[in-house]
């Protein structure tokens, strides 16, 4: 399932300044590129380009002995690296930047780097239970999972279901513990490229990350799906000029 990791941060540069700060930058072997979306004039396009030890990448994608049998055919050929890259956005009107991978060692690497040439702090997005409530209600047609933390005793409390918003153990939930809710799964209101592929998209509180449903088309959704999502969450946490 395609996972985004949301930041957000306060200093605001221009994006030719951003692009100027980052194409083409270089550091221990990885590097960076940058340029302005010829669709949207506030948001930056970059991909952080880096070398991955094979067997790291094939064992993510392969069984451990299948991945063994084909890195060992790979290192016979002299191939031991492929070549990665992570695609990120920088938006400067919702003040966010958008990693397309999960929470994960490489993503801090990433904006470590980004930090770094751009003299800006990034801060992971947290959003509270009564945001995420908002945001299925206001800005979702139907809620389908819900994840409650720390419940009578239970770490983690999970409930599925169609229209959960009407679902009386979930109201109830909500209103004995109203500070627990931590992820929700659900249908979003937005404008469809394509009206047949509705989805559900899963945002998670604690760590920031927007998990996309596939339908086995392609991996992440078009961008003006996801920049609709984004500044829904933007707009909740309050991160817009107005």
């Amino acid at each position: 399932m395609p996972v985004i990791t949301l930041y957000s941060f306060s200093k605001i540069l221009p994006p030719k300044e951003i692009v100027k700060r980052l194409n083409k930058k270089r550091a221990e072997g990885k590097w960076i590129t940058a340029k302005i979306s010829k669709y949207n004039k506030n948001e930056v396009i970059i991909s952080y380009w880096y070398y991955e030890d094979v067997e790291i990448g094939l064992k993510k994608v392969f069984s451990e002995e299948d991945a063994l049998e084909i890195v060992s055919f790979l290192k016979q050929n002299g191939k031991t690296k492929v070549l990665k890259r992570t695609h990120c956005f920088i938006n400067v009107f919702t003040k966010t930047l958008e990693v397309y991978r999960g929470l994960d060692s490489k993503t801090e690497e990433i904006v470590n780097a980004l930090e770094k040439f751009l003299g800006i702090k990034f801060s992971p997005i947290k959003i509270k239970a009564k945001d995420l409530k908002q945001i299925y209600s206001k800005h979702g047609t139907e809620l389908k999972q819900a994840v409650f933390k720390n419940v009578e005793g239970l770490m983690y409390e999970i409930l599925r279901g169609k229209n959960l918003e009407n679902n009386k153990k979930f109201n109830e939930y909500l209103r004995k513990f109203p500070d627990c809710l931590r992820v929700i799964s659900f249908r979003p209101k937005i404008r469809f490229l394509n009206s047949l592929s509705k989805y559900q998209v899963t945002l998670n509180g604690d760590k920031g990350t927007l998990k996309f449903s596939s339908n086995g088309m392609f991996s992440f959704r078009p961008r003006v799906e996801i920049r609709q999502i984004v500044f829904i969450i933007a707009t909740t946490l309050g991160l817009l000029p107005f």
